[in-house]
């Protein structure tokens, strides 16, 4: 590595010095040197030149600036922004070798980490991403240590620091949140079996960690493990950024589909631990204004009990006074504050338990006041996580999501909805402004009823997607394929067969190489009934159902379009587009829309020729459309005949089409959906479909020649 350092570092006059292009830098940032002596200001910058040279050259990238980070704060790549970020504390405490393999393994995320094609909402997810992190590091590191091998005798660095950083987010959580988060502890236990794995050893899961965690890493460590290893050659890095990206799509969908659904799982644990912390504290503020424990809940606790969680309070209200003192010394001029985590650990597992049944009978409110508390804490402590790690992978998804995601040369949250109408003669200037006007309204933003609606059903998002999931993801990446002279690993099982018949290493066919990732297969239709017969509970169920489908397939990344009709068709999400927060605001109109007077009609038959039209231009393996409706036709005068009869239509698409017609009715008074759409679930209720769905799609899939 030491060879590599000088000798790529251009000339300085040229525009595209990478010391020149780090200068202006400098004046934009400022420095963080102000508190250095000028002596270590000289050695902090003449090691900062060394190692950004060493970060161009492992990153391809020789306008990637290299810049001081404050004191203390740390290392970091930041994806948004391309800039590695380095600590100058760090350049004078740490030892060379240490110093390179930081600026190695950053520079190793610019040049094979991307995260573009991830939705925002799979990132807002808790957990999500520092379950990204977590295996990324390693993916990370396996591509510089292949290419660079000077690196690779550096590896013992990796476990050092992940051992410094893993005690220090242990003492930041005990702090913070007042119990370990098993997400936590999972994503250091990847990180660990990774380096066991590097050191030769056989892989061995700690035995200290919680039962939970144990489970959830027994069951992902393999995909894990494969994802870690997808990533592109030297070869393939260098010809094309093509390459690179879909190394990482295919790695993130491993991570999505196969460790993600059982990640979540702790997430979930941690969320029910962290709602009974955010009642503590609650009643942490309630004795410090010198209030008891709640009488509903006292009724549940033994004397004892009652006795134990007071104390713990009692504790924690002591922590906080010292907190507000000087020297450690609590204020007596000032009352006792409430909010200082109480040590869950430290409390029965029965009380615990009595806790949360408590919480559980609590109003609805109160339980989902509860959960937002839990979820912006354990978001929070995730964030920071995230920045102790390292790599900032993206950007803030609430930014993102305000920003709008780029979808080819569009903006999304740039486009309207608009309505697609069947093509008629030019109406005359009244008849136009009326219509523009008509459409303004079909189209009034509704984000409350969006958001409201999603809360009630975000268990059944949860449930469904993990369903779904298992189904969607059968066409598995296949990461390695053998039969080559030369590879990156040995099939052993056929090398053995090999040596059985005499067949020399130089003439062996036993290494196996990695494929290219695959492309996507599936594109779905949703297309929802907003004419007048859905008014009342049916279109309420319905909506709610068109937010589970909705939620579900984004976070699966399935090509996915929306659609709603009556003698007209409004789009929503349209393919190729991932769902934004402005399509969530119109979507929340169609709860007005059956109430308008131009919903009297449903042109069941022409929606649903247009919605078959739409998909058949995806080029996706599997194509499904799925229609929600209360199965009753009333067409309008535009939209009749015999072309538009609904049930030659839907004849029409199953026998002509590789299109897979499913008709759901949600809600009472929805049978007739049976009726018309021989593939169907019909006067169901939300829950029910959400756990027959996943069958019904899979029977269409394996059976559709049967409908």
């Amino acid at each position: 590595m030491e060879s590599l350092d000088q000798s790529i570092i251009t000339d300085p006059d040229s525009e595209d010095s990478p010391e020149n292009y780090q200068a202006f830098r400098d004046k934009e940032k400022g420095n963080n040197l102000s508190e250095f002596t000028p002596e270590q200001q000289q050695e902090i910058e003449s090691k900062r030149k060394v190692l950004s040279s060493l970060a161009f050259f492992i990153g391809k990238d020789f306008k990637m600036p290299v810049e001081l980070n404050k004191p203390g704060v740390g290392w970091h790549w930041d994806f948004k922004e391309n800039v590695v970020r380095i600590d100058p504390q760090d350049l004078l405490d740490k030892p060379m070798d240490y110093l390179r393999f930081v600026i190695s393994h950053e520079g190793g995320h610019r040049r094979i980490s991307r995260t573009d094609f991830i939705p925002v909402e799979t990132w807002r997810q808790p957990g999500f991403s520092f379950m990204m992190n977590a295996i990324e590091d390693p993916r990370d590191n396996n591509f510089v240590a292949e290419n660079y091998p000077k690196f690779r005798e550096q590896m013992d660095l990796a476990y050092e620091t992940n051992l410094d950083l893993e005690n220090k987010s242990k003492e930041k959580a005990k702090v913070k949140l007042g119990y370990q988060p098993r997400f936590m502890q999972a994503g250091f236990e990847y990180i660990k079996q990774w380096f066991r794995e590097q050191k030769g050893e056989e892989l061995a899961i700690d035995e200290t960690l919680p039962p939970e965690v144990k489970e959830v890493i027994t069951k992902t460590l393999e995909a894990a493990h494969t994802s870690w290893w997808t990533y592109p050659s030297h070869e393939e890095a260098n010809q094309d950024e093509e390459f690179i990206e879909r190394y990482a799509e295919a790695s993130y969908k491993i991570n999505l589909e196969q460790v993600w659904p059982e990640f979540q799982k702790l997430i979930e644990k941690d969320m029910e631990d962290q709602k009974t912390q955010e009642l503590l504290k609650d009643m942490e503020q309630s004795q410090g204004e010198g209030q008891g424990l709640p009488q509903e809940l006292k009724d549940k606790l033994s004397p004892e009990q009652q006795k134990e969680l007071e104390e713990a309070i009692e504790k924690a209200l002591e922590e906080a006074q010292k907190q507000d003192g000087q020297d450690g010394q609590p204020k007596e001029d000032e009352p006792q504050k409430g909010g200082q985590p109480i040590d869950l650990d430290s409390l029965s597992e029965e009380l615990k338990q009595k806790i949360k049944d408590y919480i559980d009978s609590l109003p609805e409110e109160k339980r989902q006041e509860l959960r937002d508390k839990a979820q912006k804490a354990i978001s929070e402590f995730e964030k920071d996580l995230d920045d102790e790690i390292g790599v900032k992978m993206s950007e803030d998804p609430n930014k993102k999501a305000e920003r709008g995601e780029k979808t080819g040369e569009k903006t999304i949250t740039e486009e309207k909805p608009t309505a697609i109408e069947q093509p008629t003669e030019t109406p005359p200037t009244k008849e136009l402004e009326d219509y523009r006007q008509m459409i303004a309204e079909t189209l009034q933003k509704d984000a409350n009823a969006y958001e409201q609606n999603r809360r009630e059903v975000i268990d059944i998002i949860n449930s469904l997607e993990n369903d779904l999931r298992e189904i969607f993801v059968s066409r598995r990446l296949h990461a390695w394929k053998g039969g080559f002279r030369s590879g990156k690993r040995i099939d052993i099982k056929r090398r053995i067969q090999e040596k059985a018949k005499e067949i020399s290493a130089m003439e062996s066919r036993a290494w196996e190489k990695r494929e290219l990732p695959s492309e996507k297969d599936y594109a779905i239709s949703l297309l929802v009934d907003l004419s007048g017969s859905m008014r009342g509970p049916k279109i309420n169920e319905t909506f709610k159902a068109v937010i589970v489908l909705a939620e579900v397939l984004n976070r699966l990344s399935i090509q996915t379009e929306i659609l709603g009709f009556n003698d007209r068709i409004y789009e929503y999400q349209k393919f190729g587009e991932d769902i934004s927060s402005q399509a969530r605001e119109n979507m929340g109109g169609m709860l007005k829309e059956v109430r308008t007077d131009r919903a009297a009609y449903n042109d069941d038959g022409w929606a649903l020729t247009q919605a078959s039209e739409r998909l058949a231009t995806q080029k996706a393996k599997e194509k499904f459309l799925i229609v929600l409706s209360d199965g009753v036709p009333e067409e309008s005068s535009k939209h009749s005949g015999a072309a538009y009869n609904l049930d030659s239509v839907v004849s029409e698409i199953v026998k002509e089409t590789d299109q897979k017609l499913i008709g759901l009715g949600i809600g009472p008074g929805t049978e007739h959906v049976a009726h018309y759409y021989p593939n169907s679930l019909a006067d169901v209720g939300l829950e029910e479909m959400a756990e027959k769905l996943a069958d019904l799609i899979r029977e269409a899939i394996a059976n559709y020649d049967k409908f």
